[in-house]
């Protein structure tokens, strides 16, 4: 019995200085290279201004920590090609990957071939349900209920409004919040039609044109996205400019919108942030900065896994688009679109 315990001892007193040896080189590790790794954002409908803020970010960190960032991604409306771009990064073997899937259950085996490849994964702004380490948003659920009281205020808690749909997940959840706010808290605005758009602004323009057709009194239009955003207002200003417009993100276009009036807002998360924090967490995980008290490396998971990180929002309004031009803070940075690191 006495030998079995010395033994056990032994064996105890090994972990003991593994593990502490183990935090120790956490704790003496700097936030600097290696200089040959390098970090992949992956978008869908690529070049558009929301990821710009967001690759800004993605990119400063990168330089903070003196590694390399690459933008790339598909520029069409696609989860097959979305996926496709996704595996000729995977095949690059990159140190890590930041992911804003279109859709997710396109994404669910190819997110956990990369972790099962010791490739980390973070999702920003939409998410797929797979294991990754980490998903950097502003709550969709927070999204649509700022849209929802903001719509309901202005409109005095009674009238129609319309909203637009499309089948992105992230999208969903904002316009299924927005619904469900309206009927709790605003009992006499009704949800007078929910159009499929699939971010058309043609068929977004035609559908509203029709829809306040058939009801004279529409007095409001929530969009998920900007380009049926940009669509209600050209439409809510050809029908005299009193229908209140309001969708989420922003262009240039929908600044202008705003400006003039033809927009009561827009909602936008903070871009930059997420872009930042989702490199940030990659970074982390790649490079096993961090010593968890946590029970994953049991599991023989990764040590590091942050199920949600909320990078704020912002309502921009008329008076406030001027802090939100893209080309001015790119000339003020001394940046370009998209130029990796």
């Amino acid at each position: 019995m006495n030998k079995r315990f010395k033994v056990l001892s032994a064996v105890l007193a090994l972990c003991l200085i593994g593990a502490t040896a183990a935090s120790a080189q956490v704790q003496n590790k700097k936030f600097t290279g290696p200089a040959d790794q390098t970090y992949y954002m992956c978008t869908f409908v690529s070049g558009v201004e929301y990821w710009v803020a967001a690759f800004e970010g993605f990119k400063d960190a990168a330089k903070q920590m003196g590694v390399k960032a690459v933008y790339q991604g598909t520029t069409e409306y696609d989860a097959p090609r979305q996926v496709s771009a996704f595996e000729l990064i995977l095949a690059k073997k990159p140190a890590g990957i930041a992911l804003s899937p279109i859709d997710d259950a396109a994404f669910i085996e190819p997110v956990k071939a990369a972790m099962g490849k010791g490739i980390p994964v973070v999702t920003f702004a939409s998410d797929t349900n797979t294991a990754k380490v980490g998903f950097v948003t502003s709550s969709n659920e927070k999204e649509g209920a700022f849209a929802a009281r903001a719509m309901g205020n202005a409109l005095g808690g009674k009238g129609k409004v319309m909203v637009t749909r499309n089948t992105q997940t992230n999208h969903q959840i904002r316009v299924n919040t927005f619904i469900k706010v309206l009927a709790d808290e605003f009992p006499g605005i009704k949800v007078v039609s929910e159009y499929m758009s699939q971010q058309d602004g043609n068929k977004t323009y035609a559908a509203i044109m029709s829809v306040a057709q058939k009801n004279p009194d529409l007095g409001g239009i929530f969009s998920p996205e900007g380009p049926s955003g940009r669509a209600a207002a050209q439409a809510a200003t050809e029908l005299g400019g009193k229908i209140k417009v309001l969708c989420c993100d922003f262009d240039a276009a929908i600044l202008e919108m705003i400006e003039n009036g033809q927009m009561m807002g827009a909602i936008q998360p903070n871009a930059y942030m997420q872009g930042y924090l989702s490199f940030m967490i990659l970074y982390l995980t790649k490079n096993q900065m961090v010593d968890p008290l946590n029970g994953a490396a049991a599991k023989g998971d990764y040590l590091l896994s942050l199920p949600y990180v909320d990078n704020g929002l912002d309502l921009i309004t008329k008076g406030s688009t001027k802090y939100f031009n893209t080309n001015d803070w790119l000339k003020r940075r001394g940046s370009k679109q998209f130029v990796g690191w």
